[in-house]
């Protein structure tokens, strides 16, 4: 057969031996195939046993779960919260789906108290606000019996919620209190639309003329004092340091203060009177909930429209032998630079400047009197006696203080009564003296000579 076939013989050989090692090969995986069939049978019951006894509490933990979103529903439907936009919910306001109900939740859970059980912590917040709420309620009925109202707390069944609702006494349903604040903001919103017309032509025609009128007036006179303190104070230099006080009162680099100062200063027209109640509207909600009076004030409080700008001249500010002005601002003081006497000399400057023209008025007839605590505080000789020739200069009834008699023994101050005050125990009394503006203060006596009584029938 070798010699008759020859290579062919041997080839198939060869093959018949390798188709036999594959099948031995082949044989020995399906023993092993058999052997994980058999250990993937015996799992498999194992496991349908387990899940056999899983099915209760599958079924449990299904209806927990309904009745969790059926809860998280109930937020929704009682407005104790709302989902968020970005997640879908259905017409009626719920969550729409698992998903969304899960990603809800732990929103809520994410905003509650720290702490590791934040289910318990919420719970723990809710009963202290249905705490919060029960006093309230009370807290409301008492202020709405005067309206034959009051707010009740009903139990929404199957929760430990409460709702407040507000109804007449005798009546069998109430109306939730969040819709009964809307039904009332409603109303007032359209109370307001029907009386504005009216209400502009009140404020045109009266209200408005009249607050025109009398800003005008005022502002007017602020202007006039402001310029007469600055023309008075020109020429005012101290004798030690040449200090001066320059003072401006500008309108404020804001929009709406240039734009309020425009309206008060055109005269009076439709178009005027529409923007001076825009601006009152929207002025006045700037303080919602104050009284009326005070939101007009604010409204049309001519003083916040204008900015004080007050410079320091001294001595030592020259430059090349002329005088120079610094102005005060919040990162640049220049009184710092001063003594401390020359600090207050020019602190009292305006003010003395302001009252003089106050009674300089024409047509003002009576004391000019200033009251000057401690006259001598902070002041060096000569600066104490620059102060009082200028209050001697500006014809000032002055009421001063000082702890001793000498401040005001001063030529610039000429003639002075002096009140001086003696301390025995717990006793106080005033000796007065009079000063001529030369020589020793006299004291003054008060003639106790008594009346005699006449004879009687």
């Amino acid at each position: 057969m070798r010699a008759l076939h020859g290579a062919k013989y041997q080839e198939l050989q060869v093959r018949r031996d390798a188709t036999a090692e594959k099948l031995r090969q082949a044989e020995d995986r399906a023993e092993q195939c058999r052997g994980r069939q058999q250990d993937a049978d015996q799992q498999a019951s194992a496991a349908q046993a387990t899940l056999g006894m899983l099915v209760p509490q599958r079924e449990a933990a299904e209806k927990h779960r309904d009745a969790c979103m059926a809860r998280l529903g109930r937020l929704a439907d009682e407005r104790l919260a709302a989902v968020p936009d970005d997640l879908p919910t259905t017409y009626s306001g719920r969550p729409a789906n698992l998903t969304t109900g899960l990603a809800w939740a732990r929103c809520l859970l994410a905003d509650a108290p720290g702490g590791t059980d934040r289910r318990t912590a919420l719970v723990r917040q809710r009963d202290r606000d249905l705490a919060l709420l029960e006093t309230a309620a009370r807290k409301a009925s008492t202020g709405l019996a005067g309206f034959d109202r009051q707010v009740t707390l009903l139990s929404i069944e199957d929760t430990p919620w409460r709702r407040a609702v507000v109804a007449d006494p005798a009546a069998v349903r109430g109306q939730d209190v969040p819709a009964a604040v809307q039904d009332l903001k409603a109303t007032a919103a359209q109370l307001e639309d029907d009386l504005r017309a009216d209400i502009k032509q009140v404020l045109k025609t009266s209200l408005f003329t009249r607050l025109q009128r009398d800003i005008q007036l005022r502002r007017q006179a602020a202007v006039e004092l402001v310029t007469q303190i600055h023309d008075t104070l020109k020429d005012v230099r101290t004798g030690v340091a040449h200090v001066g006080v320059q003072v401006e009162w500008d309108v404020r680099d804001d929009p709406e203060a240039q734009r309020m100062v425009d309206l008060i200063g055109k005269p009076p027209s439709d178009d005027t009177f529409e923007q001076m109640y825009d601006a009152l509207r929207q002025r006045m909600n700037e303080k919602a909930g104050e009284p009326w009076a005070e939101r007009v004030a604010h409204t049309f409080d001519y003083r916040s429209w204008y900015d004080w700008k007050i410079s320091v001249t001294h001595a030592s500010f020259e430059a090349a032998g002329k005088e120079k002005f610094r102005e005060i601002t919040a990162r640049s003081n220049p009184l710092e630079a001063l003594s401390t006497g020359e600090r207050r000399l020019a602190t009292m400057l305006p003010l003395l400047a302001a009252a003089w023209p106050m009674y300089s008025a024409t047509g003002y007839a009576g004391p000019r009197l200033l009251s000057v605590d401690e006259i001598d505080a902070a002041f060096d000789e000569r600066n104490l006696r620059q102060v009082l020739a200028l209050l001697r200069s500006w014809d000032f009834d002055v009421l001063a203080t000082a702890p001793f008699m000498t401040p005001l023994i001063k030529r610039e101050t000429q003639r002075a009564m002096v009140h001086e005050v003696v301390t025995a125990g717990r006793r106080r009394i005033t000796v007065p003296w009079l000063w001529h503006g030369h020589g020793e203060p006299q004291p003054l006596t008060l003639d106790m000579t008594a009346a005699q009584p006449q004879d009687t029938p």
